[in-house]
């Protein structure tokens, strides 16, 4: 009668494996004595609006649209509203049917809470607006994107 038997040594193998992988599961589980929470942290996103002016003086009518012929002078400005407390930079760029046609206006600011309005300048101030109407000398469907980066 020949029977087969597993070597000693591969039986112990398997079980100083097996000793070793449970033994580490409960030293992961006792090494765990307590969990803490933070609180919640809601992070928004400002809200904006883009708009539009011909004439660019602060107290006129600035509007969502414009309609005019090419080589029109014309401005933008964005209102940002719900803006948390930190410095941030505005990239202004025109876009021609969806598709980027300038080098970025850059406007540096500090965001401090509540609505904002901001002009495309190095500042954001009114003075010195950039006129868009000098790139738009072409017919077409053009309109100011603005990336706002923290």
């Amino acid at each position: 009668m020949n029977t087969t038997r597993r070597p000693q040594s591969a039986f112990l193998a398997v079980t100083l494996i097996t000793v070793i992988a449970v033994t580490t599961v409960f030293m992961v589980y006792a090494a765990i004595l307590a969990t803490y929470y933070g609180s919640n942290v809601t992070v928004s996103q400002p809200g904006g609006a883009v708009e539009y002016n011909l004439s660019n003086t602060s107290n006129s009518s600035w509007t969502g649209s414009l309609s005019i012929i090419n080589g029109t002078a014309w401005y933008a400005r964005i209102n940002i509203t719900n803006t948390g407390s930190q410095a941030v930079t505005l990239r202004w760029i025109l876009q021609l049917s969806g598709v980027d046609q300038s080098n970025p206006v850059n406007t540096t600011i500090t965001l401090s809470g509540g609505t904002r309005t901001v002009y495309a300048t190095g500042t954001g101030v009114f003075s010195s607006n950039y006129n868009w109407g000098q790139l738009t000398s072409t017919g077409g469907t053009y309109r100011v994107k603005v990336e706002v980066n923290g």
